[in-house]
């Protein structure tokens, strides 16, 4: 074979030879692409999935948290610029079931943390009007166990002040106060309120507390009502017990004192003695949902009351700056806005 020959050949492997290698790295070249290109997908997908979490953790977290504020609050007379939600529905049950809402004023004290162990034991719940003046670190954990135990709290003023005796400003301060108070050792205002004595019910600062807060005016039962301070109920726990179960009625709210021992140690065989009677106990709010359906804000203009200077919870609700009192067992509007 020719020198020229052999160089052909040479040269036509050697073409050959760099086709072969330019292929190879073209299919190199894009199993790396493709390699890359899977990779970067799957951090990417990680990431999200880790900002998705993250996202749900810190939600529910701040969905969670009930932590107390320790910061200091603020006295002052205005308005405060958190205000409790409006309920959003109605409480449901079914038609005739025995409703009672058993109320315990002037706390906290010492009795209080015995009292929510009785309604722990029982599985019942109540509501708390308590005064400003009384909540301290001490009493702080009774406060946020009521809230634990789906009780309500409720605002008696801060020095248990007759509002009949005191003008708008003072009436607006005092239930401002004890709602401060509320607000730096468990983080929330009160949903209702009674003021001291029932009386004071027309005082246009306790109305106007009523509508910037939301907080609904209620006073009570006197027929299922013991008188807890003073005698025959007074010192005996089987009469303040019995009485309540005696004279109670269908929807009834009772008035109590958790601060009288023997009204602590009734406590137990008043709730045996209502639960066999076939009462559900419940809060003063879910009460009024239950009761007030047909009490609207047209049917207190029907009455007479000045119904622009009402605000209504939700449709067929109880109305925010009604006072909501009880009369010979009915529920009832007391001393509204007259137009």
């Amino acid at each position: 074979m020719s020198p020229t020959a052999n160089n052909r050949t040479l040269n036509a492997q050697l073409r050959a030879l760099a086709n072969t290698a330019l292929c190879l790295g073209a299919v190199f070249m894009v199993l790396l692409c493709t390699f890359v290109f899977l990779v970067t997908r799957i951090k990417a997908k990680d990431n999200d999935s880790k900002s998705e979490e993250t996202t749900t953790v810190t939600t529910s977290a701040t969905v969670m948290d009930t932590t107390p504020s320790t910061e200091a609050t603020t006295t002052t007379t205005e308005a405060p610029t958190e205000t409790t939600a409006a309920p959003t529905a109605h409480a449901s049950y079914p038609e005739g079931t025995k409703l009672i809402a058993l109320t315990f004023d002037d706390g906290p004290c010492e009795n209080t943390s015995k009292v929510l162990d009785v309604l722990e034991k029982n599985g019942v719940v109540a509501t708390f009007f308590v005064l400003g003046g009384n909540i301290n670190e001490t009493y702080a954990k009774d406060l946020q166990r009521m809230l634990d135990l789906n009780c309500e709290i409720g605002n008696h003023t801060y020095g248990h002040t007759v509002l009949s005796k005191v003008d708008a400003d003072q009436a607006y301060n005092e239930l401002q106060k004890c709602d401060d108070a509320l607000m730096k050792y468990i983080g929330q205002k009160a949903t209702v309120i009674r003021p001291p004595q029932g009386a004071g019910l027309v005082n246009t600062g306790l109305f106007k507390y009523s509508l910037d807060n939301h907080e609904y005016v209620i006073n009570w039962n006197d027929a299922s009502t013991p008188a807890d301070w003073q005698k025959p109920a007074l010192g005996d726990a089987h009469y303040t017990a019995q009485y309540v179960v005696d004279n109670c009625t269908m929807s009834d709210c009772v008035l109590l004192h958790e601060c009288h021992n023997s009204t602590t140690e009734s406590l137990q065989e008043m709730i045996d003695g209502l639960k066999a009677k076939g009462y559900t106990f419940v809060t003063v709010s879910e009460l009024l949902e239950a009761r007030t359906a047909n009490l609207t804000i047209d049917h207190a203009g029907s009455l007479g009351w000045d119904t622009s200077t009402l605000a209504e919870a939700y449709p067929g609700g109880p109305i925010y700056g009604i006072r909501y009192a009880y009369s010979c067992g009915e529920l009832m509007f007391e001393n509204g806005p007259k137009s």
